[in-house]
């Protein structure tokens, strides 16, 4: 380091004060910047030193802030997916030990005794599995979709209820998107997989009220709010609308009109039916929202009033929905919106979820117990019906009964209706599609017979047959030519020996098909010593395990992708603190250099002062 000299002749004293003094400080200064940097170890110790150097130092901080979060959340991703795999690997165990004794329990050798003992290892399964699916990673439980705070599964109605939710838990594990971490419960067991799908658009009508939020093109697109261009073509008047802070029809009418007039342009929009028009001649630019016909899609907030088109749903009477063993009538006559019937149908305390479908056409309603069958009817209207949720009803397809297995026929008569005064009718269900061509059959064989039975849709329930013939027997129905259509109908079971009439069950009704509702069935099957039910709860079990082996494939993978996410992370990590060390760390050897030679100017600064500044007398004589 040179120094500055300060043996300065025939200068005045304070000038070689000052002079002195500068180079003092500047060395001094020096000194102590290189003292600080050998201590902290940076380059630099305030960004006016390098600002080059600090500004890129701060850009790899920042990254490093970054890097260092994601890598945190690919480390907690991969760990619930790992602790996932690990259950899932359990619940394979279980449900193969399950199909072991679904497989040696329906032999025709197996005894009763032996069913029943077996009817309890699959009821201990069903517990296990339960626990399994309770299952937390820390706080969190692992299969409870979103809703990570509760346990999701809780026996309820005789089975086992789902309560988790159904979304994803998202974790950004790089910089670009998010990914999804966890697995529904509803997918783990097939939860909520039994729904009784809207049968009805409801189809709500455009007023000047409805959200933009709510409508579709008629090709289904959202309706993008960005500036139109109208040109009255008569007065020849250009304008644009801005529609990017419009909330309903009105707003959109209302900005039209206003930059109309403000251009000096007679021309008015007006909603008219599923569009909004403009009177006059008139070109618009690119539009989704002006001119094509707009369909309004089902939401929480649209009122009752404007379902059906504008004319309303009737819910004057109540509707009943029954799930396993316990029903509700749940009234809805002072709905106002379509959120007021979710509420009032969640809340019926028949463990359903209902909801507006993915179309947005209708209500769904979902069945959250595995193991048992829901049904909805009616109690003397026909609310369930308007609304699409009825499980059974006059349109109803037979090939959508039992599950989608369909009725089961024979070429020629498939049952017989026995009436109280022993004339019976034989009926063929072959020519029928729906319920309600069923009903036709029956009722047709009946008047061909001279038979007073009636056949009709119950309120609640299935089929209902009516017997006014005045005997003294019972009103019963029997199979013909080994068909099972009138079991596939709900009419199997015989009316008591007092009524007059017999109401079958809803073969309409919707069940979760999952390994749980399968385990159920399994074990009611074994303790009834039932053969039939042992095999068929044995091959949906099958499928059941099949599904969730994919499900496992699926998890395993994702845990993998994690794992190698995470290394890339932790690499690149590593990378950017290479690279901030090269930027901001002190070169210690240049350091320690360049402080030593601080130290030797500021002693040669400081010596040579001494020496100049020890003046006499003889310095002020010449």
């Amino acid at each position: 380091m040179s120094v500055t000299p300060v043996n300065i002749t025939r200068v005045s004293q304070n000038f070689r004060y000052d002079a002195l003094l500068a180079a003092s400080r500047r060395t001094s200064l020096e000194l102590l910047l290189q003292q600080q940097r050998l201590s902290s170890g940076r380059a630099f110790i305030s960004a006016s030193e390098d600002p080059i150097a600090a500004s890129e130092a701060f850009k790899l901080h920042e990254s490093l802030d970054q890097q260092g979060q994601i890598a945190t959340n690919a480390q907690h991703a991969s760990n619930v997916l790992d602790a996932s795999d690990a259950a899932l690997s359990d619940v394979s165990g279980l449900l193969n030990d399950a199909q072991g004794l679904a497989i040696r329990s329906a032999g025709s050798l197996t005894s009763p005794a032996e069913r029943s003992a077996a009817a309890e290892e699959v009821a201990s399964i069903i517990r296990q599995l339960t626990n399994v699916g309770n299952r937390q990673f820390g706080k969190l439980f692992l299969f409870a979709g979103r809703d990570t705070t509760a346990a999701p599964f809780v026996s309820a109605l005789g089975g086992v209820a789902y309560h988790g939710d159904t979304g994803d838990v998202l974790a950004r594990v790089n910089l670009l998107d998010q990914q999804a971490i966890n697995l529904p419960g509803n997918m783990l067991f097939g939860a909520l997989s039994g729904t009784q799908a809207s049968t009805v658009d409801l189809s709500p009508a455009l007023t000047a009220t409805t959200r933009l939020e709510d409508l579709r093109t008629a090709d289904g697109q959202t309706v993008p709010l960005v500036p139109v261009v109208i040109t009255d073509t008569g007065s020849g008047a250009t304008f644009s609308v801005d529609l990017s802070q419009a909330g309903t029809i009105d707003d959109v009418i209302d900005r039209i009109n206003s930059a109309a007039q403000a251009a000096g342009s007679s021309l008015t929009a007006s909603l008219s039916g599923n569009q909004i028009q403009l009177s006059g001649p008139a070109s618009v630019g690119s539009s989704l929202l002006i001119g094509p016909m707009l369909q309004r899609v089902v939401s929480a907030t649209t009122p009752i009033a404007d379902l059906a088109g504008g004319t309303g749903v009737n819910l004057t009477a109540p509707i009943v929905i029954t799930n396993g063993g316990t029903s509700a009538t749940v009234d809805l006559s002072a709905a106002q919106t379509v959120q007021d019937i979710l509420n009032a149908l969640n809340s019926a305390g028949v463990e359903v979820r209902a909801q507006i479908n993915a179309a947005g056409t209708g209500i769904e309603v979902l069945n959250q117990v595995s193991g048992t069958l829901l049904s909805i009817g009616e109690q003397g209207g026909t609310t369930a019906t308007n609304l699409g949720i009825r499980t059974l009803d006059l349109t109803t397809p037979l090939s959508q009964l039992n599950f989608g297995a369909g009725v089961q026929t024979v070429s020629g008569t498939d049952f017989r209706i026995t009436a109280a005064n022993g004339s019976v009718l034989d009926v063929d269900v072959d020519p029928a599609l729906t319920v309600g061509d069923v009903i036709t059959q029956i009722n047709t064989a009946a008047g061909a017979a001279g038979v007073a039975v009636q056949a009709s849709l119950a309120d609640a329930g299935g089929i209902r047959l009516v017997d006014s013939t005045g005997g003294s027997g019972t009103l019963a129905v029997s199979r013909l030519n080994g068909s099972f259509a009138a079991d596939d109908l709900g009419l199997a079971p015989p009316a008591s020996a007092s009524s007059t009439e017999l109401i079958g069950t809803d073969p309409g009704a919707v069940r979760a098909n999952g390994v749980l509702t399968a385990l159920v069935d399994l074990e009611r099957a074994l303790r009834r010593d039932d053969t039939p039910g042992i095999t068929d709860a044995g091959q949906r079990l099958t499928a059941g395990i099949d599904d969730l082996n994919r499900v496992h494939g699926e998890i395993g993978a994702r845990a993998q992708a994690m794992q190698t996410n995470l290394t890339q992370v932790q690499d690149a990590v590593v990378s950017t603190r290479s690279f901030l060390s090269q930027v901001e760390d002190v070169d210690y050897t240049e350091a320690v250099t360049r402080f030593q030679q601080a130290q030797t100017a500021l002693q040669s600064i400081l010596l040579t002062g001494a020496r100049m500044l020890n003046i006499s007398l003889l310095d002020f004589l010449g």
